[in-house]
């Protein structure tokens, strides 16, 4: 074992990201990326070397003829010794050794000085919700560094979503042993409710410390509820708020409002001596009175000098002045050319940006006079110091910013995608949403469901581009909003050729589909499939395939359909691997063979796709599988095995809090035992279906009481009154109360019903 080398690998964050997500199971190189957000090919890479160190174990799976490679953690703990003849490294189930995860997130606190009354107070508060709010350069953030370092540290900027916001807890917490939340994600899941409650149960469940910076940047409205949410229920675990304004959370007793104000006089002095200033008395009264010590303020002094005087409404501007004229050239190039970004650049981003060979003694020099700041391995400006360093850029903005949007696209993960996108709008180059959105179509397909309102907040800023509103479009089609899809779709028509117009035809199809106008349906359809034969594209096809199989499945031309599931299959195998397209595609087959009578065929389908989806880490599908399997059992007849399936999905849903789907498979579960003549546990299943049905109002979930009431009567009891409120309950959706009946009805005998109720 080469030990430098797995020092190395093991103090990388990455690579512990990596290693911590595979505790949960096994995973292919894309879906981690997916997780991690970043490139592929760099997760592929880091796989690899960590397969020839005996951390991981990656196997081939061999899944519809194609050979899939799939990874899991070999080594569960890692023992460092320390002895005289070196270092010495070993695994061990006895001795656990722990490096902190997601580090590059916390601020980097180097000169703390003072507030020992603040610190005590915060390690000793039993507090749940701590809430630390002052004036702009207080100090806010070093304390909370200084106090909170094992913290899930997030920075607001006023552009964030909560949708990355939710992603990035899903990772950190599934890091402290909570999976659910990044589970929920990862299928899809998108319920605002029950987002809250996964994360409020991470928190309790791991006792994680999660800090928001800048609270006050916050524009998201769903953040802050977040935070009200988590403020009147958090018991165990932290939530630290950072603010320059008191944020209004109620007056809850799990609540400590710290309003941090500026040090006091002899830590001040104190400030000032460890940065080489030595006053006299006197004259420290006098700047201590105009800056009340201020920990910003103090430190602009003591590198301008220490010269400058006046009252605290020019304060910053002057000092700040004497500060930036004792900078060398490179210097002032460099903070000015820093400041025309909010958020914080990576090393290799200043590289690019400032573009000259002496990039890093440049940066040290501006880091140790404290002009800049390091969080993790980015660095970035004091809002203060940003405002006034801007002032002295000369040149043109637009091009420092497009040379940023290279430098981020260039690292290939969705949500440096969206910022790339976001300076692309800041650089003036709309010619470039033509390239930039076939890049999210192509390499970036489930950014949109998965960081919507992120995309959604950016692509607002943008000018009008057919390019733009068709991205519009498929946000607000993710999200229900038909109208508004279909409206600008219509209108971007005209604008779009290539993938992009193929792209808009086969969502048009798709929304039609989904509104029942099966007519409009068939004619973007027959579009889709023209562009597909101009292009030859297998992408298209198989746009065009999925929504073929769509249409024929809704309008009953079953063997249409299968033939087009078929054709879905082969399309696949010329694209790059997808997982989650793979299982959907398997699912098409099977429910196309269900749908014919041929269950036995469904079965073959869906096993496959369980197989695929637990190959590939793939909770999410693998629980859909189990689920469409259940109902696929029920129909043949085995309703133990339906029951058997249809408990492992609906257990994994309310875990997750996927209400609709524990419900869905719940009724099969029920009837299932049903059938069995398991008539207790049946009724436990329906009054858990009942529970849910009045907490969240699901419609088949009163289909409990229709379950309820057949197991009454074959109880012995009279069941007619469950049947009636279940027929009230469903009386709207008559479809869904013929539906139920229908399958009740294999395990039931209907005529109870009809006849007396």
């Amino acid at each position: 074992m080469d030990t430098v080398k797995m020092l190395r690998i093991i103090s990388n964050e990455t690579n512990l990201q990596i290693l911590s997500v595979l505790k949960s199971g096994s995973f292919n190189p894309r879906e981690l990326a997916r997780i991690l957000q970043r490139d592929e090919t760099d997760v592929s890479r880091r796989l690899r070397l960590m397969e020839r160190l005996g951390l991981v174990e990656g196997r081939w799976v061999r899944v519809r003829g194609r050979n899939v490679r799939v990874y899991s953690l070999k080594v569960g703990e890692l023992r460092i010794s320390f002895e005289p003849g070196g270092v010495v490294l070993q695994t061990s189930n006895r001795v656990r050794y722990e490096v902190p995860l997601l580090e590059e997130r916390l601020p980097r606190v180097g000169l703390f000085v003072g507030r020992s009354l603040e610190v005590s107070r915060l390690v000793s508060a039993e507090e749940s919700v701590i809430v630390i709010y002052g004036m702009a350069g207080i100090g806010k953030t070093s304390l909370a560094a200084r106090v909170f370092g094992d913290a899930f540290w997030y920075q607001m900027t006023g552009v964030e979503g909560f949708d990355y916001l939710a992603w990035q807890l899903g990772l950190f917490l599934n890091t402290r042993g909570y999976s659910l939340l990044l589970d929920y994600l990862r299928g899809g899941g998108r319920e605002e409710r029950a987002i809250f409650e996964l994360i409020l149960e991470g928190i309790e469940e791991t006792g994680a410390k999660i800090v928001l910076d800048d609270l006050h940047k916050c524009r998201d409205d769903v953040i802050l509820r977040l935070v009200s949410f988590l403020s009147s229920r958090l018991r165990n675990g932290k939530l630290v708020l950072l603010s320059r304004e008191r944020p209004n959370l109620g007056l809850w007793d799990n609540l400590l409002y710290l309003h941090l104000r500026g040090l006091e006089p002899e830590d001040a002095y104190e400030l000032l001596r460890s940065r080489g200033v030595e006053m006299e008395p006197d004259e420290f009264a006098k700047l201590y009175g105009v800056t009340r010590g201020h920990p910003l303020a103090l430190n602009l002094y003591a590198e301008a000098g220490g010269g400058t005087r006046g009252d605290i409404g020019n304060f910053f501007d002057a000092i700040f002045a004497e500060a930036y004229g004792s900078l060398t050239e490179d210097e002032r190039e460099m903070l000015s050319l820093m400041a025309l970004f909010e958020e914080p650049l990576e090393y290799d981003a200043i590289k690019r940006l400032y573009g000259r060979r002496n990039t890093f003694p440049v940066l040290y020099s501006l880091l140790r006079k404290g002009l800049v700041e390091r969080s993790g391995e980015s660095y970035f400006l004091h809002d203060l110091v940003r405002s006034l360093a801007r002032k002295g850029f000369h040149g043109d903005e637009r091009d420092y910013y497009l040379e940023y949007a290279e430098y981020l696209l260039s690292k290939n993960s969705p949500t440096d995608f969206i910022r790339a996108f976001r300076y692309t709008i800041r650089s003036g180059r709309f010619e470039r949403f033509r390239d930039l959105t076939e890049t999210r179509i192509r390499r970036f397909n489930h950014l949109i469901a998965d960081f919507p309102t992120a995309y959604l907040r950016v692509l607002s800023e943008a000018e009008e581009s057919p390019y733009v509103d068709s991205e519009i479009a498929e946000v607000y089609f993710q999200r229900g909003f038909f109208d508004r899809a279909e409206e600008l779709w219509l209108k971007a028509l005209d604008g779009l050729d290539g993938i992009h117009l193929a792209n808009v035809l086969s969502y048009l199809s798709d929304l039609y589909i989904e509104r029942n106008e099966f007519e409009k349906a068939r004619e973007y359809l027959k579009r889709t499939e023209a562009i597909a034969e101009t292009l030859n594209d297998p992408l298209v096809w198989l746009w065009y395939h999925m929504e073929r199989t769509k249409y024929d499945y809704y309008t009953g031309d079953l063997e249409g359909a299968l033939r087009s599931a078929v054709r879905e299959m082969e399309v696949l195998k010329l694209l790059p691997p997808d997982p989650e397209r793979e299982v959907k595609v398997l699912f098409h087959v099977g429910d196309v063979y269900c749908e014919m009578g041929e269950c036995g065929k469904g079965v073959d389908y869906y096993l496959r796709a369980l197989e695929f989806s637990l190959a590939s880490g793939l909770t999410f599908s693998a629980s859909m599988a189990r689920f469409e399997l259940s109902k696929a059992y029920y129909n043949l007849g085995d309703y133990g095995k339906a029951a058997e399936l249809a408990g492992e999905a609906s257990e994994y849903f309310l875990r997750i809090k996927n209400y609709r789907r524990a419900v869905d498979s719940l009724a099969y579960m029920t009837v299932a035992l049903i059938g069995l003549g398991e008539l207790e546990e049946a009724e436990r299943n329906a009054e858990k279906m009942i529970a849910l049905a009045q907490s969240t109002n699901y419609p088949l979930a009163w289909a409990g009481y229709l379950f309820l009431g057949a197991v009454r009567e074959l109880m012995g009891d009279d069941g007619g009154e469950y049947f009636r409120r279940g027929r009230e309950h469903l009386g709207k959706y008559e479809w869904l109360y013929d539906a139920v009946l229908h399958e009740l009805g294999r395990v039931f005998d209907l005529r109870v019903i009809h006849n007396d109720y």
